[in-house]
Formats: structure tokens, sequence, C-alpha cells
């Protein structure tokens, strides 16, 4: 039974990457595989849940996610925006001498999407979608305070003990910080000899995508320049999600 259900697990991932862009509604899928169409929806929304397919709304139906384009489609996720995106981190990472990512929240994790190395030292790998815990860097952290409450109380009890900085908080004393963090226009972190600052976009379903910078302590004395940098560019992406209906 559980070998059945993964074959047909397969065949839901494969007719999707099939028609895709044209995204597929439950019963259609259930006709096209010939699986009942209650087996067809609990896949489609644990494939959603894990990021593997996406669901636009509702009514829509179901198309490839973004983890989907980590195993390897040849495209990136969601490619207009994610080439409008490139573009601008590059042009303020050569600006400014960071290194920018762009990233979004996918249920309990923070997927980076694309960003530019304008710091070599750094080392950070942005050649492909990679998925973090929202726990480990001030974006995924950023991204959680935008989270509705009742997402963000679920979300910590599933770190369990490894909550990060959060180490020996309770869950209140956490939602305390998530919610100090939407107070302020930039959110910012130090770790060792590096320095890293996140900025939420603006979509029209809210807050679920941000872009951040990382700089060495060498360069700290242009914060303020990167903070102007960040705010341009943020403003420009936020512009576009809104405008191509992205958020």
């Amino acid at each position: 039974m559980e070998i059945k259900v993964l074959n047909k697990t397969f065949d839901l991932l494969e007719l999707v990457r099939e028609y895709s862009p044209q995204p597929v509604l439950p019963g259609e899928a259930a006709e096209v595989l010939n699986m009942p169409r209650s087996t067809c929806v609990r896949l489609l929304k644990l494939l959603t849940e894990k990021g593997y397919l996406e669901q636009l709304s509702p009514r829509k139906g179901y198309t490839v996610g973004p983890l989907l384009y980590l195993l390897g489609s040849g495209d990136c996720y969601r490619h207009r925006l994610t080439v409008h995106a490139k573009t601008l981190l590059e042009a303020v990472s050569r600006e400014t001498g960071c290194s920018m990512q762009f990233f979004m929240r996918w249920g309990n994790c923070r997927l980076v999407l694309c960003g530019f190395n304008g710091d070599e030292l750094l080392n950070l790998e942005l050649r492909r979608i990679r998925r973090y815990d929202l726990n480990t860097s001030i974006s995924g952290r950023m991204l959680l305070s935008y989270a509705p409450i009742e997402e963000q109380k679920d979300i910590i009890a599933s770190w369990g003990e490894e909550k990060g900085v959060f180490q020996g908080l309770s869950c209140e004393e956490i939602l305390e910080k998530l919610r100090s963090m939407r107070d302020v226009e930039i959110c910012i972190d130090s770790h060792k000899s590096k320095f890293a600052a996140a900025i939420p976009l603006k979509g029209n379903r809210g807050i679920n995508m941000g872009i951040g910078a990382v700089w060495r302590e060498e360069n700290d004395g242009k914060r303020e320049f990167i903070f102007q940098a960040l705010r341009k560019c943020a403003s420009k992406l936020s512009d576009i999600i809104t405008v191509e209906n992205f958020g």
C-alpha cells in the first residue's frame, strides 16, 4: 500500500510539472491519474505543505513549488520576479560590496531564491534555492515576525529544544521579541566578524518575502549607505510584487 501511494505521489509531481505553468485542479489530476479524489487532494495538500507544490488560490489549483526547482527543473522559481530580483540585487551588491539575498517564507522554513556575492570572502552559497529553519538567521526571524500569531506558535513549538538565539525563552517571550521586530524598519544582527540586515517586501497578501545583506566588519563604516541601498531595492521589488500580483 505504501509503495502504491509513493508511486501516485511521483505521478502527481510529474503531472503538475507537465502542466506547468498552468495549474492543475484536484479533480482533473484524480481523473488523469485514475486515483480517488480524496487521495489526490490529500497528496496535493501534503506536497504543498512540504514546498514541492504551490496552491495559487483555492479555485486555481496547484502548480510547481519552490522545492521542485531545488531538485532541478532547469528554471528559477517565480521566474519573472526572480529575474527582476537578481538584476536589482546584483546592482546593490556591486554598489555596496555586500552579499545580497532574496528570500521568502514557506511554512516553517526560509527559502533563499536567489542572491549575488559582492564580497567573495563571505563565501555564501547562492547558486540554487536553499532551505533554512526560520530561527537560524535574522532574515528568517524577520519573516516569522510577520506570520499570523497561531502560525508563529505552531512553528515555535516545532523547534523543540533547538531554538537558536531564542534558547531558554518561553513561547510568550519569543512572541514578544518577534512583535518588537515588526517595530523596526530594518532588522540587524551580528555574528563573529559579520553583520546581516533584513528588510521585508510588501505584497498583495501581506509580507512573506524579504531581501537581506551580509557584510564584513571591515565594511561596517558604510552601514547607513548599505541601508539606503536596501530601502531603495526593497521599494522597487515591493512595487513589482504588487503590480504583477506576486504577493
